[in-house]
């Protein structure tokens, strides 16, 4: 059956009423992600998340330094996008890109901290996405302590669902936070994922967390002892869609079972 699969002579995907095994698909109208997952051929269902993002990095200073749109696709199945490319072409290798060490997160808005199931993203370039209730964060307020570290705080104002990303620059240390029991937890690459979520009319969503300083900062690394990103992720309402990504919606063929939402990335340097 293996080998049958994987020189093309059977599909495992279908959308028959009577027999149906769809490719489940994800489409975020801010960062296009796919993220397919196995299941057994006779259930078969190909996933793929797709998210419509507009990414924004910012340097030491402050400054955009470099921006863009586009759909983030990321595979979690075997197939990948190879039976994707025939209804979509231009969702192809060409397309393929890389993690970004230097960004927290790869650079790309992850939902969830997950980034190590999936090796294989593609990112389309596609319009700027406009939320009508966008993201802001600020930092309000930097202050060096008398025990050596730095506390920074920072406000947060979103739709219901945010993704903060902390990643200290080599030799820098995060020694606390203002989560759970104020000890910090990375993931297995030494990065910092933190999920927020509220309901109507909540407030600002305000934390801190104090970093230990560099002794020897890294010249080969970025710039500063931190690197700070948040995400948006527009679920439900007239923020949820964009044009181009309905049109893409439209095109997927009937195996194939498409979610999808909006998201922002925006990442700074301190």
């Amino acid at each position: 059956m293996f080998l049958l699969v994987s020189c093309g002579l059977f599909f495992p995907y279908s959308g028959s009423p009577d027999s149906p095994r769809p490719k489940r698909v994800f489409l975020q109208s801010s960062t296009c992600s796919c993220k397919p997952q196995r299941a057994p051929l006779r259930h078969s269902v190909k996933q793929l998340q797709y998210k419509h993002t507009t990414r924004t990095f910012h340097n030491l200073q402050g400054q955009v330094e470099s921006r863009d749109s586009g759909l983030w696709i990321n595979s979690f199945d075997y197939t990948a996008i190879q039976h994707i490319t025939p209804h979509i072409p231009e969702i192809n290798d060409s397309i393929r890109t890389r993690c970004r060490e230097d960004r927290p997160f790869c650079g790309y808005p992850w939902f969830l901290p997950v980034k190590f199931l999936s090796k294989k993203n593609w990112y389309l370039p596609a319009s700027e996405v406009s939320p009508s209730s966008p993201l802001e964060f600020s930092l309000l307020s930097r202050e060096e302590t008398s025990w050596g570290t730095v506390k920074m705080t920072f406000s947060a104002k979103g739709p219901s669902h945010m993704s903060l990303y902390l990643m200290p620059h080599r030799g820098a240390n995060l020694s606390t936070w203002s989560f759970g029991d104020g000890t910090p937890q990375f993931d297995l690459s030494g990065e910092y994922f933190v999920f927020y979520s509220h309901g109507l009319n909540a407030p600002t969503w305000t934390f801190w967390f104090e970093i230990q300083p560099p002794r020897d900062p890294d010249p080969s690394g970025p710039e500063g002892m931190i690197s700070v990103a948040i995400s948006s992720h527009y679920f439900f309402g007239e923020d949820q869609r964009t044009a181009q990504l309905e049109e893409i919606l439209r095109r997927f063929p009937t195996w194939s079972f498409p979610s999808s939402w909006v998201s922002t990335y925006d990442m700074y340097r301190y």
